[in-house]
C-alpha cells in the first residue's frame, strides 16, 4: 500500500486526481498548475524544480525586479540592457518562461499582477488564500468536516486515509492548530468496528500512545492493514 504518512508532516496538501506526468515532472518540464486549489502542493514542486535547475534564479520570485521599459512602454531586449542589469533581467525572463509553461492560461488570466515574477507569485498566493470572508468560511467548514469525520459506507481503508490526510493538510495550511492527539483520536474513531481490538492494543500503553504523532500512527495502521489482507 502506498505510504501516505509523509504527507501529513508536510504543509503541502495531498493532491487528488492529478496526472502522473504532472506529479512526476520530467527534467525539462516544470510541474503544471491546472487548478488553483492545487496551488500549495504545486508551489512546493515548482520552487524545488526551479532551484534544482539554478538555485540563484529563484531570487526573481523572492525579490521584485521590474523589467525596464522604453519611453513608448515597450520592454527592452537583452542587447539593450546594461551589463550590471543583465543577470537580473535573464533570471526574470527564465522564471516568466517557466510560469507560462506551468500555469494554466485560465488561471493566469485571473491573476492581478504587474508583470514581474514576484507579483505573479504573490498574486497566486493571494488567489489561493481568497478574501478574508472566504477564508473565514473555509476555516469554519474544515472545522465542521473534522468534527464529523467518519468512514463513508463502502469506503476502503486507503481511501479513508487519503481523505483524512487531505483534510488535515488543508487545516494545517489554513493554520487550524490542534494537538497531535486530537488528530490521532479522530482517525482512530473513524475506523470501522473490526479495527477496535487493534486500537485498544495501541491505547493499552498510555505513555507510548501519547507520544505518537499522526504520521507514525498512520504507518502502524498501514502495517496492520497489510496483515489483514494476508489472512
Amino acid at each position: 500500500m502506498e505510504n501516505l504518512s509523509a504527507f501529513v508532516s508536510q504543509p503541502s496538501i495531498l493532491l487528488q486526481n492529478i496526472s502522473l506526468e504532472n506529479e512526476m515532472r520530467t527534467s525539462n518540464k516544470p510541474p503544471k498548475l491546472l487548478r488553483i486549489e492545487d496551488y500549495p502542493s504545486w508551489a512546493d514542486k515548482f520552487e524545488t524544480y526551479v532551484q534544482a535547475l539554478n538555485y540563484d534564479t529563484w531570487n526573481a520570485v523572492e525579490e521584485e525586479y521590474i523589467i525596464p521599459k522604453k519611453e513608448n512602454g515597450k520592454n527592452y531586449i537583452l542587447s539593450q540592457i546594461v551589463d550590471a542589469d543583465k543577470d537580473s533581467f535573464l533570471k526574470e525572463k527564465k522564471i516568466l518562461n517557466l510560469f507560462q509553461q506551468s500555469i494554466k492560461a485560465e488561471i493566469f488570466q485571473l491573476l492581478q499582477h504587474n508583470g514581474s515574477c514576484y507579483s505573479i507569485w504573490q498574486a497566486l498566493l493571494n488567489k489561493d488564500r481568497g478574501n478574508p470572508d472566504m477564508r473565514k468560511s473555509k476555516i469554519a467548514l474544515l472545522k465542521k468536516e473534522f468534527d464529523i469525520f467518519t468512514q463513508v459506507k463502502g469506503e476502503s481503508f486507503s481511501k479513508l486515509i487519503k481523505r483524512y490526510c487531505y483534510l488535515v493538510n488543508e487545516m494545517k495550511r489554513l493554520k487550524i492548530d490542534k494537538p497531535e492527539y486530537e488528530y490521532i483520536d479522530k482517525l482512530a474513531n473513524a475506523l470501522p468496528e473490526e479495527w477496535g481490538t487493534f486500537i485498544l492494543i495501541q491505547q493499552s500503553n498510555p505513555i507510548a500512545y501519547a507520544r505518537l504523532i499522526l504520521a507514525s500512527f498512520i504507518e502502524k495502521l498501514e502495517a496492520h492493514d497489510l496483515e489483514l489482507k494476508k489472512k
